[in-house]
């Protein structure tokens, strides 16, 4: 039931990134701590994710391994090619679902698991989220993962979600609770009583803005309520401890209390560069970059530290930061995007 995606929600953690051997190396502890399931990249952001995508598949770390992409054909053969299965999130703005629905479609036909993500419930009917899992289950979609996104929804809403979606189709669920209200633990044991069959869960709770539910409290309940039998909470904190040394390395201790909802900093920061893509959604204007970041995000990085560039010349630029990132495992700051912008001109 438990999906461990601090290799990649933990991605987008503000200030943080993780190198190629710091993942392989928390790969391995959360795999000796009994999880069998793990999303563990975004293959198509950054060749050092689709590497480390591979390893992980060919490691036979996790039972199950997914990568994460849009819903475009060439994301889909990206992920297919490093070996590992599907995982899918639908654009933040809908508009025609037609061409999407057919690349879903596609994926189905890779041989590969394929769960697909319908983000911001919130903001959608119980209504319209039963009848895209029923699309999902008639394009033979493995996994439908039910996002809160953004946070807002609290345990009375979740479960009515679920329950509506557990009622009306076989398919797998999965739920995947961002914590900027302080909810996410809530909201992940209420999805588990209306029928979730798989939550994700990331160490320290780490994640986009301020993370997601948080693994070993999960991991505790699971296994006290006897929904979980294989996982080794002494062996998941030896991940909390490596995953505790990387943060202050990279963050410093203010993390601990920057990731608090409401209180701390992180509620307002973004790393993904899909989410800055869709500001309709997200209006957060404060940046972490690292592989996971986008041309948007770069050029209002740089326009608002008034950095002049040549627009044709930003997607070299975006990706020259993306392989600093990627070489030193860390999140750039500032100066470093400006110089490096400068250097591409």
């Amino acid at each position: 039931m438990l999906t461990d995606d601090t290799l990649r929600e933990g991605m987008q953690t503000p200030g943080f990134a993780m190198s190629y051997d710091e993942k392989i190396e928390l790969a391995k502890l959360i795999s000796s701590a009994g999880i069998e399931r793990a999303l563990v990249a975004y293959p198509p952001a950054h060749k050092s994710e689709f590497d480390v995508t591979a390893a992980i598949v060919d490691g036979k770390y996790f039972q199950q391994v997914f990568g994460l992409g849009r819903t475009v054909k060439e994301d889909i053969d990206m992920i297919n090619a490093t070996g590992a299965n599907i995982s899918l999130h639908l654009p933040f703005k809908l508009d025609n679902l037609d061409p999407i629905y057919e690349n879903i479609k596609y994926a189905c036909t890779l041989g590969k698991l394929v769960e697909v993500g319908f983000v911001d419930i919130d903001m959608f009917s119980v209504d319209q989220i039963t009848k895209f899992c029923l699309r999902m289950e008639e394009l033979n979609v493995d996994v439908v993962q039910l996002p809160d996104t953004r946070g807002k929804m609290n345990p009375a809403a979740i479960k009515n979600v679920f329950e509506a979606a557990r009622k009306a189709t076989n398919i797998k669920i999965e739920a995947h609770c961002h914590n900027d209200y302080g909810m996410a633990v809530a909201n992940t044991v209420s999805a588990i009583s209306a029928g979730a069959d798989y939550i994700d869960t990331t160490i320290f709770a780490t994640g986009e803005r301020n993370g997601i539910a948080d693994s070993i409290t999960l991991a505790d309940y699971l296994m006290k309520n006897n929904l979980e039998k294989s996982l080794d909470i002494k062996g998941i904190r030896k991940a909390y401890n490596y995953m505790y040394n990387l943060i202050l390395k990279k963050i410093g201790v203010n993390f601990f209390t920057d990731n608090l909802p409401i209180y701390g900093n992180n509620s307002g920061i973004q790393t993904a560069g899909t989410h800055v893509a869709y500001g309709n959604a997200f209006t957060e204007k404060n940046y972490s970059v690292n592989v996971y970041t986008g041309k948007k995000m770069i050029m209002e990085i740089l326009d608002n530290n008034n950095v002049a560039y040549d627009k044709e010349k930003i997607g070299r630029i975006v990706s020259m930061i993306k392989d600093e990132s990627a070489i030193r495992g860390e999140a750039l700051p500032v100066k470093d995007i400006i110089k490096i912008a400068d250097g591409a001109i």
